[in-house]
């Protein structure tokens, strides 16, 4: 069984068994949780390979030439982007268990939601790094914020149940709980009922709990990649 501790600059590539599918990934990364989330929830057989994103060892530059992670790799074939392999997983495996919609209309709108989601990266890192708070990031973040609670009309954004819409927006959500933490972010369920509420029900979903890190981890990890020294192996020790 492989190690979940992470393989960095100078380590040797684990052997890769002919029709495994391996996931190339870092623990914290939420970009790399998408593609988790999806092969979680539809049980796909794989192993997961974590790197350390600081000191990247040089084959993972052989696979993702920009050294980023998720990237997937079964018999000699390579792929990355958090969003293509995702989809990828959803049809290539389980497709009676589709996170996509078929209906080509729903899959667009779908798409659409998920890249207008991308909108909260820059604010989201900005308050993040900011050693004094961004005022300006904290109103843009809120302003999304507003949009998002809006677009939610029922308990996920799937309907009654977690869709590919829900996956690839919840790692954001999850890590919301930092912002609040470190830089006195206000996420209250005054000012977002329908976002609280959506947040409360994916964090009892059972593929989102079978990798979820908790505030304290994340508080933890991301306190350590703000000094500079980012602690992937975390909770490993």
């Amino acid at each position: 069984m492989l190690t979940e501790k992470s393989f960095s600059a100078g380590s040797a590539c684990p052997r890769l068994e002919k029709g495994t599918l391996r996931h190339y990934s870092m623990r914290f990364c939420p970009f790399a949780q998408r593609s988790r989330l999806v092969l979680v929830h539809k049980k796909i057989p794989h192993e997961t390979v974590n790197v350390d994103l600081k000191q990247k060892p040089d084959w993972l530059l052989a696979k993702s030439p920009k050294g980023k992670v998720p990237c997937i790799e079964i018999n000699g074939k390579t792929m990355i982007e958090s969003l293509v392999i995702c989809e990828y997983l959803d049809e290539a495996y389980e497709p009676k268990n589709l996170l996509f919609s078929k209906d080509p209309w729903k899959k667009a709108e779908q798409k659409i939601l998920i890249e207008q989601s991308s909108e909260i990266l820059g604010p989201f890192y900005s308050l993040l790094r900011s050693n004094d708070g961004d005022k300006e990031a904290a109103e843009k973040l809120h302003d999304f914020l507003h949009r998002f609670e809006k677009n939610l009309k029922g308990d996920f954004y799937g309907g009654d149940h977690p869709d590919a819409v829900d996956y690839m927006i919840w790692p954001w959500y999850e890590r919301i709980g930092v912002l609040s933490e470190l830089r006195d972010f206000d996420f209250s369920a005054t000012e977002f009922p329908h976002l609280t509420g959506w947040c409360k029900r994916m964090a009892s979903d059972e593929t989102v709990k079978a990798i979820m890190f908790d505030d304290k981890t994340h508080v933890a990890y991301a306190s350590s990649s703000l000094n500079g020294t980012p602690n992937y192996d975390i909770g490993l020790d």
